[in-house]
Formats: structure tokens, sequence, C-alpha cells
């Protein structure tokens, strides 16, 4: 991941469509992946995060409580909420009652 000596930056994200330097790739660098795209793909490090390349180690965006494992986090009610500009934020159980004034998770209807 990232810059690798003889390998130049990437034009931007395969995933978001991003330019290098707005997605981060300039900073944080990339992923690489040869499964998801026939021929291969490059990917900033949020979208790699979301596309399950890589973990990346998240926090609330509000008060920081680092999210724990992902299936335990869902389990204990953090979720994620899209802003304005559609980028997705983790929030914890107690910011989204705090921010939102949710308490409890709405009950899609499906079998668990």
């Amino acid at each position: 991941m990232g810059m690798k000596e003889g390998k130049a930056v990437p034009e931007g994200c395969d995933c978001c469509g991003h330019d290098a330097e707005d997605c981060g790739m300039l900073e944080s660098g990339w992923v690489s992946d040869a499964h998801l795209l026939v021929g291969g793909g490059v990917y900033c490090r949020a979208c790699a995060h979301l596309l399950r390349l890589v973990r990346l180690d998240e926090e609330c965006v509000w008060c920081d409580e680092p999210m724990v494992e992902e299936e335990a986090a869902e389990a204990r009610g953090w979720v994620y909420y899209a802003d304005e500009l559609g980028d997705l934020h983790p929030c914890c159980p107690s910011c989204l009652a705090g921010n939102f004034g949710i308490t409890a998770r709405v009950s899609l209807g499906r079998d668990e």
C-alpha cells in the first residue's frame, strides 16, 4: 500500500472517482487490488476500507470514542450516517442519541 519505490502516484481512486489529491492518496497512500476489477484497481484508503480490502481504525466523529470490531459495534448501536456531501461517518450510540434524538434502532422487519 502507498507509494513504493518506482511506482507513480495514481491519477485517482477507481471507487469514489476523486483525484489522488482530493481523496488523500498523496498523504496517506492507496491500495491496489486485482480481485475487484478485471485488470486491477487502485483505491484511496477510505474506499478500500468501505470495500473491506483493509481495516482502518475508526472513532466516533463527535466524541472520538474508538469503534470496536465492526459486528460488535453494530450490536452495541453504532451507525454510519451520511453528511450533506454523502460522506459516511461513524457515530457511537451516545452521540446518536444526543445529536439526532435516536435512542433505539428501527426494525426493518427482517428476520434476525
